[in-house]
């Protein structure tokens, strides 16, 4: 299907409910970068009777963004004005661009997004981060490794950015790359008017610092280029896919700064550079970050998305956008990533289609979520009997709770209705769900005979337990981040890379100290940082991370237990099986976060 065919339920999120509070109706446009052969602005690259300016502009307008500003060079005003029906303004460089956002940034009105003109993406990649409630100020990120290998990289922790690129900047241990969308509520828009006005006083004259690392950036993408070839950054690989988390590219690569390259990968470097230097939104984002706003992050998960720039590449582009089932990817990424091993393999195979079909007939996440502890309680009242039918018709009943309970999840992230009522009913039914299947085992065992009220009253304060620390360690966490210092804007290096140096000088100060011929002495590792190098180390092998996730004891995990213990066995031995493998989870998770901690 093309980028602009859509399946009835994704037509149904394009007639979504009224816009929120904080939605965006306004998006400034950056029609800046060049196209490859060097006749204009690479938003005036033809795509499909339009242009990629025209493509982007009706997508927006689709969700909502009443208010369209585009800003473009001198040189390629008239032309754009000609495209776009939209209020065109000249800025002859990134220093007057950063200048006008902060103009329209203190001006009156909403939320803002700022775009590159000339990407090309699925509507639903916009919508992720425009119509989220979740989101107030974000990002689009990917993880894709080649054909974002020129996006500037970005590193997320909990949801949130924590260090980003730019054309002058570095980001250590990077997690992904920033794709060209940001979203400001409006509440953080002060920050974004004084942080777009210091960046424009420090681009005017970037410094020694700047430059250099502007540089390494050069090196390094012609390195890339000499390795795999231009022709390679239409790739469309696997979001989901792993990235490099050492830095931004490898050391041997840029060693070799004496890389000879074709002509035409040559001229594509510059292209490239040059489209680099007009990257004012790069810059935004490192300046926000390091000023402390919180940036959430919406995925691409496995849609389309390029910036083509030249008209060959578009063409190709084109055709590669033609073969995404966008309905299908959106279905799929509805499951959650980091599910555990039951849910993963026994549950969401066939939840999704559940999803689906309720999305058809207009069903909302909360009223699946209602129904999902309906069906708990009644699963609740046949454990109660104490007969074996009962128990049996339990488990059952368990098992389609939990079920419905994934489609909530994976219905809301399909559609794009997300709540905090939702999610804080989710939270609180999931743990009433649980309960009641454990009053309703103890009420049964009674029945029989067998006390197990003791077992049932230590299985809820474990499970108590565990969800509380889980939330305050979640929260410290978040907190922790929040409050990380972040260097100046005018430092080329985030925290973590002014970290690494450190450590790279002191090694070097060693080696230096060492006697005549004789090797450094090896730094000191404390046995709290060896166990959790390792423990990385062993959890690159995918039935580790399984088993790893397994002895966590997610929901899955414990509604499996549930029911197969109490159709096959006793609630005694449910109760024991609950306390024994619950122990070990806390006792597991508990070592970890303390090696963690300690680390910090």
């Amino acid at each position: 299907m093309t980028s602009e065919v859509h399946t009835p339920a994704v037509a149904a999120r394009r007639r979504a409910p009224a816009a929120h509070p904080s939605a965006v109706t306004r998006a400034v446009l950056l029609a800046t970068a060049p196209a490859l052969d060097g006749g204009g602005a690479a938003t005036l690259i033809p795509w499909e009777g339009g242009t990629l300016l025209s493509r982007l502009e009706a997508q927006v307008a689709k969700l909502g963004v009443a208010e369209v500003r585009i800003i473009t060079r001198p040189q390629w005003l008239d032309d754009v004005g000609r495209a776009s029906a939209a209020a065109v303004e000249a800025s002859p460089s990134v220093e007057a661009d950063l200048r006008l956002v902060a103009d329209l940034a203190e001006g009156s009105g909403g939320a803002l997004v700022l775009a590159c003109a000339d990407l090309v993406t699925h509507g639903e990649t916009l919508a992720g981060l425009l119509k989220d409630p979740r989101i107030a100020t974000g990002v689009v990120t990917g993880r894709g490794w080649f054909s974002r290998r020129f996006a500037f990289r970005v590193r997320a922790s909990r949801g949130r950015i924590v260090s980003a690129a730019s054309p002058f900047h570095a980001v250590h241990g990077p997690t992904g790359s920033f794709l060209g969308v940001l979203k400001i509520a409006a509440a953080d828009l002060p920050m974004l008017a004084a942080t777009a006005r210091e960046l424009a006083a420090l681009v005017a004259s970037p410094s020694a610092d700047w430059e250099e690392e502007f540089s390494r950036k050069t090196t390094g993408w012609r390195a890339t280029l000499a390795r795999h070839g231009a022709r390679g950054d239409l790739g469309d690989e696997d979001d989901e896919a792993d990235v490099d988390v050492e830095d931004e590219f490898d050391e041997d690569a840029l060693a070799d700064e004496d890389v000879v390259l074709s002509a035409d990968d040559e001229r594509f470097l510059q292209a490239r550079l040059a489209a680099a230097r007009e990257d004012a939104l790069s810059l935004l984002l490192v300046g926000l970050v390091r000023s402390g706003v919180h940036v959430g992050v919406s995925r691409l998960r496995r849609l389309y998305w390029g910036r083509p720039m030249s008209a060959e590449a578009a063409r190709e582009g084109a055709e590669r956008i033609k073969d995404f089932d966008e309905d299908k990817v959106l279905l799929d990424s509805a499951v959650k990533a980091s599910d555990g091993f039951f849910t993963t393999f026994f549950v969401s195979p066939y939840s999704r289609y559940i999803a689906r079909w309720a999305a058809r007939r207009g069903f909302t996440p909360n009223q699946v979520t209602t129904v999902s502890v309906l069906i708990g309680l009644v699963a609740a009242i046949c454990f109660a009997t104490g007969e074996r039918w009962g128990l049996i018709a339990g488990a059952v009943l368990v098992q389609l709770s939990f079920t419905t309970d994934c489609v909530d999840g994976q219905l809301a992230r399909y559609t794009r209705t997300f709540s905090k009522l939702g999610a804080w009913l989710d939270s609180i039914f999931d743990r009433t769900k649980e309960y009641m299947a454990f009053a309703g085992l103890a009420i049964g065992a009674s029945q029989t005979g067998d006390d197990v009220w003791l077992l049932a009253c230590c299985a809820i304060t474990l499970q108590t337990v565990r969800h509380s620390a889980d939330f305050s360690f979640g929260a410290a966490q978040s907190q922790a981040i929040g409050e990380t210092e972040q260097p100046p804007v005018e430092r080329a290096r985030d925290a973590a890379g002014i970290a690494a140096e450190q450590r790279r000088r002191r090694a070097l100060e060693r080696s230096a100290a060492a006697a005549p011929g004789q090797p450094a002495p090896p730094p000191r590792i404390s046995l709290p940082r060896r166990l959790l190098r390792l423990w990385a180390r062993i959890d690159g092998l995918p039935a580790v991370r399984w088993i790893k996730k397994m002895i966590a004891f997610p929901i899955g995990e414990r509604f499996a237990v549930i029911s197969i213990t109490a159709a096959l066995f006793t609630p005694r031995v449910t109760f024991i099986a609950l306390l024994a493998w619950g122990g070990l989870a806390i006792a597991y998770t508990m070592t970890g976060r303390v090696l963690r901690s300690i680390l910090r």
